[in-house]
């Protein structure tokens, strides 16, 4: 053994191979880095990976069978042991080592302390989008159906929102979102209080009549300061002519505004099956009613009629994403998403949804920083998408961007100042960075948009503040307007406030609790159980509860809910906690930090994360 390892050196195998393994990796490193840049499929990188594996065996088999001499490569067993020059070549293979080792770290240290010093030059890009203001702003609302079936008003109601996602193209128009916009449908309100309201100065509103193949579509865009008309058209076309249409009032819209761009977003034909658009637009309406089965059934039957039709692949891998956890298992509708993400980009790879999509969809590949860049890029491409928007203030408060969460927050509200959800995340963000009185008044904006809709969360501040009675009403109210039974809330809170006590009847009632409801709402009772140790400060069982949970790098599973909420009421200590490391290292977080720079409560002291 011990001369075959004396030949092996000999030979200068051993260099060859840690010569190969460097060279490999600086090799890997430049093609991530140029691949990422030209934004190639990820099979090419996987390509080169497989290519330089196999390469390995073979560059062990020739240092080993041949050798370099004065007179060029010869078999290893035609050269004379007296005039063998392999000692040379070690040396210079040492160098070669030594040089590229050097390159390598030189390489590290660029993008570690240059490139990275607290953020990634993307977040500076994306701070700079979100905190612009642009001059002109609009609001598409709802166009009222004028037809005399009003089972068509998911035609009139559809064209609204296929303008919206047209205009909201246009990084130098802010276009508010759909549910602030489409909240003032059958309200005869005043449109100069709606432009208030909505924080814009511009209104499109309109008309569709639709009968058989024929539309009749009217749109007139509206002035908040005076309520004058800007500009108005009529259209009479046919369905296959309603793409045609929607590029029409953008352009109109456009050029009313005087908005200088470089060029009109255009619509474009997703389908040249109308059967297959009409279910893509059911489908949308489906799922904003909150009927996603019926929303996946109906593009499903899209898909079929025109297995080219891209977008419906997009919303349909929306749609996916929207029942994990609820109506699919989590792992489960993590394919079917990636799936259809992927079927929607082989089709048209400039669908940037998609994009992001895929990216959270691919398991093989999913990283939680991979999200944040995805989502990143989204918002950096499409300014006014709130889905985006929504899913990377998640993404910022798990990974403890708490500062940057806060723009995006106030971002969501910009673009739906008259959505609950998005006020929530505003409230959420600002009890995080230890708001409480800006936090609160946001909340009571949420409660004031969706009644009811903040008790849930009211009666958890109650409880951090020790307000027992209040938060006990606030939890009962909130039971009651779900239709679930509130009997047992006094007990528990009761119950679980002792310090000495408190941790072991949570973990003898709680059971009980979730033994008596039915179907999903144990189901979901479950998964809320671990809150109440955080709720009244027993963090020890807490984190036993996350460790026990499913830890990977992947955004679907419970382990990142339970960060959130950690890091929202990080004020207990959660992010002090000794076993809090170990999740973030578990779950990738850790990771991020790595790539991306440090979260706003930990710093990296002698190679080691210290959070506080």
């Amino acid at each position: 053994m011990t001369s075959f390892w004396g030949e092996l050196k000999r030979r200068n195998v051993v260099r060859v191979s840690v010569a190969y393994v460097i060279v490999a990796w600086l090799l890997l490193q430049v093609a991530d880095v140029v691949l990422n840049n030209i934004e190639a499929p990820d099979w090419v990188f996987q390509a080169i990976l497989l290519l330089v594996a196999l390469g390995f065996p073979f560059a062990l088999i020739f240092a080993w069978a041949f050798e370099l001499t004065p007179e060029g490569l010869k078999k290893e067993k035609d050269v004379d042991r007296s005039e063998s020059i392999t000692h040379i070549t070690g040396r210079k293979l040492d160098f070669i080592i030594i040089g590229v080792l050097l390159v390598a770290l030189v390489m590290f240290a660029v993008e570690r302390f240059v490139l990275l010093p607290e953020r990634a030059p993307a977040t500076d890009a994306l701070q700079e989008i979100v905190a612009t203001e642009v001059q002109q702003s609009i609001a598409v609302l709802p166009f009222v159906n004028m037809s005399s079936d009003p089972e068509q008003e998911y035609f009139s109601d559809g064209l609204s929102e296929e303008i919206l996602n047209l205009l909201a193209k246009i990084p130098e128009l802010k276009v508010i979102g759909r549910t602030s916009s489409f909240a003032f449908k059958g309200k005869n309100e005043d449109l100069r209080i709606i432009g208030q309201a909505l924080g814009v100065n511009t209104l499109l509103e309109g008309s569709v009549r639709k009968s058989g193949d024929r539309v009749r579509i009217t749109a007139q865009l509206i002035d908040v300061s005076d309520g004058a008309h800007i500009w108005s058209e009529t259209y009479d076309r046919t369905l296959n002519d309603i793409f045609a249409v929607q590029d029409d009032v953008a352009a109109a819209i456009i050029d009313a505004l005087q908005i200088h761009v470089g060029a009109n977003p255009t619509r474009g034909r997703p389908t040249e099956n109308t059967e297959a658009y009409v279910r893509f637009l059911k489908a949308r309406a489906s799922l904003n009613d909150d009927k996603k089965r019926n929303a996946e059934e109906l593009l499903l039957e899209a898909v079929e009629l025109d297995p080219n039709f891209a977008e419906a692949y997009e919303l349909l891998a929306d749609t996916y994403w929207s029942q994990a956890g609820s109506e699919i298992e989590a792992a489960a509708a993590q394919e079917l998403m990636g799936e259809a993400a992927s079927k929607a980009l082989a089709l048209d790879p400039n669908l940037v949804y998609a994009r992001v999509m895929y990216q959270l969809g691919n398991p093989k590949t999913y990283s939680h920083f991979g999200e944040i860049k995805a989502l990143e890029w989204a918002m950096r491409e499409a300014p006014n998408n709130t889905d985006a928007v929504g899913q990377l203030f998640f993404d910022f408060i798990v990974a403890g961007y708490l500062q940057e969460a806060l723009g995006i927050a106030e971002r969501y509200v910009e673009l739906e100042p008259l959505s609950s959800s998005a006020n929530d995340r505003l409230s959420a963000a600002l009890w995080a960075l230890g708001r409480t009185s800006e936090a609160i008044a946001a909340l009571e904006v949420v409660d004031l948009l969706s009644p009811g809709g903040a008790n849930w969360t009211f009666g958890v501040i109650d409880l951090l503040e020790k307000r027992d009675d209040s938060a006990v009403a606030h939890f009962e109210a909130a039971l009651e307007q779900i239709g679930l039974p509130s009997d047992w809330v006094s007990d528990l809170v009761a119950g679980a406030r002792n310090p000495a006590t408190g941790q072991a009847y949570l973990d003898r009632r709680l059971p009980q609790i979730a033994a008596s409801m039915l179907g999903n709402d144990a189901a979901e009772w479950r998964r809320r159980q671990p809150y109440w140790y955080l709720n009244f400060g027993f963090l020890d069982r807490y984190f036993e509860l996350i460790l026990a949970s499913e830890l990977t790098d992947s955004t679907w599973t419970d382990a990142q809910n339970f960060i959130f909420v950690g890091n929202i009421y990080r004020d207990l200590g959660f992010t002090a906690h000794p076993k809090y490391l170990e999740v973030a290292e578990a779950t990738g977080i850790v990771d991020v930090w790595e790539q991306r720079g440090p979260p706003d409560f930990c710093t990296k002291e002698s190679g080691h994360w210290v959070c506080e």
